[in-house]
Formats: structure tokens, sequence, C-alpha cells
């Protein structure tokens, strides 16, 4: 399954590219993302927890994502590994050589198209929801089983015209939703616990 979600977010892209890419994406994110989670801080100025206080969701919540991404990175490449092992690719004392170089270059090549979902999608709907005091469990899990959706199958649109012979729509599904639900849930569940909200304060 691993594979089917690389295949999906373009896994033919050269290492090089993806190195280079990864900073300035990852300093354009972070700004963004600081940006627009001020809004957040502002309504929090003159409650007990203070506005610096309320950057603790966007950090628990971001720490959470990327915990967990780089354990589902481990298994799949792990398990990708073992299956290129059983191929006759590589043999089993080549994997402490190069197993390491295949799961950092998995890990960035994702966090190339993880962190501007975040900063772009998740942040934004999540500070939309708080500032109307309408953020919930309920509707977090409604948009990020949408988004989980929506990229599961614009991501089996563009493989049928790519991959032969091209991965099924549930591959897709099944590939995508745990990498997808987490990214989309962390930061929103986060700051409902943490944050007040304004009925509460």
């Amino acid at each position: 399954m691993g594979q089917t979600r690389m295949a999906a977010f373009g896994g033919g892209m050269g290492t090089e590219i993806v190195f280079v890419l990864i900073l300035p994406i990852a300093a354009l994110c972070l700004a963004f993302t600081v940006w627009l989670w001020s809004r957040v801080a502002k309504m929090e100025r003159g409650t007990r927890s203070g506005p610096l206080k309320a950057y603790v969701p966007l950090l628990v919540g971001f720490a959470v994502s990327m915990a967990g991404l780089a354990f589902l990175t481990y298994i799949e490449g792990y398990a990708d590994f073992t299956s290129l092992v059983q191929q006759g690719y590589y043999t089993e004392a080549q994997r402490v050589v190069y197993l390491p170089g295949r799961l950092v270059g998995r890990a960035i090549l994702q966090l190339v198209f993880v962190l501007p979902a975040i900063s772009f999608v998740v942040v934004p709907l999540t500070t939309w929801l708080i500032r109307r005091d309408r953020l919930s469990f309920k509707r977090a899990c409604l948009l990020a089983v949408a988004g989980w959706l929506a990229l599961a199958i614009v991501g089996w649109l563009i493989n049928l015209g790519i991959f032969t012979p091209a991965y099924s729509l549930p591959s897709f599904l099944i590939s995508m939703a745990a990498p997808v639900l987490l990214c989309g849930l962390a930061i929103p569940i986060t700051a409902i616990w943490l944050l007040p909200s304004k009925r509460q304060a």
C-alpha cells in the first residue's frame, strides 16, 4: 500500500529535486501557519490561557501528525524493502545499508506534499472554525473524511492515465486513510481539547 500512495503523490520525482524543494516549502508553510494561527492567539488575549498558550494546540497537533507519519513511513518502508528482498532486488544483508536512506527519502517526499496540505488546508479550516466558535469533533471528522475521499478519488483518476495496470480506487482509499485522517484531525482535535470556546471563556 505504501507504493500505491507514493505513486499517487508522484513517486518518480528525482531525489535531488525533493531535497532542494523541502527547505523553501517548509519555510513557506511555517511562516504562513504561524501568521494564520496568530489570529487565534489574538482571540486569547485577556483570557486565562493567554495568547502564547494558544499556539500549544498547533505545536502538539503538528508533533502528533509528524510522529504518526514517521511511524507509518517506517512500517511501509520496511514492508516495501522486505518485498524487494523477496523479489531478489536486495539481499537481507543489504537492509541495514540501504533501508535508512530509503526511509529518509520516503519521509522527505511525503513532507513535500503533507506540509502544504496541513498549512494551507487544515490550519486555515481550523482557524476559521475556531474564530466562529464552530469547531467540534463532528465537524473536524467530517472535513477530514471529505478530504480523504477527495484526495483518494483525484489520485486514482490521475493514476489511470499514468500506470499500467492502474491501481484500484479501494487501494487508494485504504492507503490514504491513515495519513490523511492523521494529518487532518491532529490539530483540530488538540485545539478542541486545549482551547476554551468563546462560550466558556
